[in-house]
């Protein structure tokens, strides 16, 4: 048994992004970490409670953000943000971690009224080991973009258009950055610029987007192409079967992430399973599906067939998985020790 994705073709596409620009617009989140050590909690005087006594506190990018960091991480030459924050301290530390990661924040806009998306996560230790994770504490908008910053923010993203070898719409918020007109702006734009890959990962309204290459996992596949039916009565035969239909009728690749299981991709009329990797526990998936949006869309602009990308993006979720506590990436020289351990490990079964 042979992998479609040979090592020296792995190194010619790792090669070809480091000259690529690519745009990530979506629901830019901090992400944060905050330690309790319930060791030092006393019972509060004023509830019968135990207070979450934090004593270290770190923080990473999440959401889309955590796509432009892993095209970062990947070797893209630049990477631009296309996304509203708030002016709150949350959005002070996300934009200080773009920058850090070397990502182009000029297009971020600021509005005031509007919450910086964040989610926090409280970690109980005891004995200096993490013990339980607490509720999440989320922080997050209930009214959508005004009229006015929509206007700003697709003034912006039009203005860089050109730039862009590759755009990656990461739509994971309801009342997020992709309101209904600029969903509809960037149909238009994507149907003005043909030959520019729009990748799109759309957790509630991957239909509006059905004419362009998306990317969803396999339940939000079984509730695109099976609307009203339960998606654990969604068998893999007729998922594939559906997606092969809809590529067939828009021309565009479906690429559905199966977890474990690795991914589908419905190409050119074709369908091909391909087998997950091989990682020990522990494991932690959160992220995972960014680190694949970001090397599939990599690949697709670097001139990979669909097959070939999505083969980079498995092998670069596999490398995130084994980084626990943290929404990690996948560096170029982990993607392919990853491709070293696959080739070995099917090399067995053969």
């Amino acid at each position: 048994m042979s992998l479609p994705l040979s090592r020296e073709r792995l190194v010619q596409i790792l090669d070809r992004v480091r000259g690529l620009t690519i745009g990530v617009l979506g629901d830019f989140t901090l992400d944060g970490y905050w330690y309790a050590d319930m060791e030092q909690s006393q019972l509060s005087r004023e509830t019968p409670l135990y207070p979450r006594p934090v004593v270290r506190e770190t923080y990473s990018l999440g959401g889309s953000a955590n796509v432009a960091w892993n095209a970062a991480a990947l070797g893209a030459g630049t990477v631009w943000a296309f996304s509203v924050l708030g002016d709150d301290w949350r959005g002070a530390i996300l934009r200080g971690l773009l920058v850090q990661e070397g990502i182009q924040t000029a297009a971020l806009i600021n509005q005031p009224d509007r919450k910086t998306p964040f989610y926090g996560k409280v970690m109980l230790t005891a004995e200096g080991r993490v013990r339980q994770e607490d509720a999440r504490l989320d922080f997050i908008n209930t009214a959508a973009l005004s009229p006015a910053i929509e206007t700003e923010f697709l003034a912006g993203l039009e203005a860089r258009l050109g730039q862009l070898d590759a755009l990656i719409i990461a739509d994971y918020q309801t009342r997020g950055v992709v309101t209904d007109r600029i969903a509809q702006a960037l149909l238009n734009l994507a149907r003005a610029h043909p030959s520019l890959p729009v990748i799109v990962d759309s957790r509630e309204r991957a239909g509006e987007f059905a004419e362009l290459t998306l990317k969803p996992n396999d339940i939000e596949a079984a509730r695109l192409f099976f609307p009203g039916r339960d998606p654990a009565s969604i068998g893999l035969d007729e998922l594939t079967t559906a997606a092969l239909a809809h590529n067939q009728k828009t021309g565009k690749p479906v690429f559905i992430t199966r977890g474990a299981q690795g991914c589908l991709v419905c190409a050119d009329g074709l369908t091909h399973p391909i087998p997950g990797v091989r990682v020990p526990p522990p494991l932690d998936t959160v992220g995972a599906g960014d680190t694949f949006m970001a090397s599939l869309a990599a690949a697709l602009a670097a001139g990979a067939s669909p097959l070939e990308s999505a083969c980079l993006a498995n092998l670069s979720a596999a490398v995130t998985v084994a980084k626990i506590g943290v929404t990690g990436t996948a560096s170029p020289q982990e993607i392919l020790a990853q491709h070293d351990r696959w080739t070995a490990d099917v090399s067995g079964l053969s």
